[in-house]
């Protein structure tokens, strides 16, 4: 089992969430769009549709709809030695590719 994983915002963030947003729907759909196409959803109905949606099309890989509702601050450190060592990186290849250059230069 993962250490790393918050399972209180796991679970918060899916199912609590799953179970708000499905009555969201379900309740704009029952007063705004069933009178007029004339097709009535249960609770459970649009639950399982939002379910299988969120399976088929939700990026359940990735933390950034758990931190929505985190009061916890991103690790800037983090974030800034990431950045750095990307740069580090891109100035390598970009000298790399200068050198090719001039040992091209140099044939000629």
């Amino acid at each position: 089992m993962n250490k790393n994983v918050d399972w209180l915002n796991l679970i918060t963030s899916y199912f609590v969430f799953a179970f708000i947003y499905s009555g969201v729907i379900w309740f704009i759909w029952q007063f705004l769009f069933a009178p007029f196409f004339n097709i009535d959803f249960t609770y459970l109905q649009v639950l399982g549709a939002y379910t299988i949606g969120r399976l088929l099309f939700g990026n359940t890989n990735t933390s950034y709809v758990s931190n929505i509702y985190t009061q916890k601050t991103p690790d800037l450190n983090k974030i800034d030695d990431y950045l750095k060592d990307m740069e580090d990186r891109l100035n390598r290849e970009a000298d790399e590719v200068e050198e090719q250059y001039k040992n091209l230069n140099k044939k000629d």
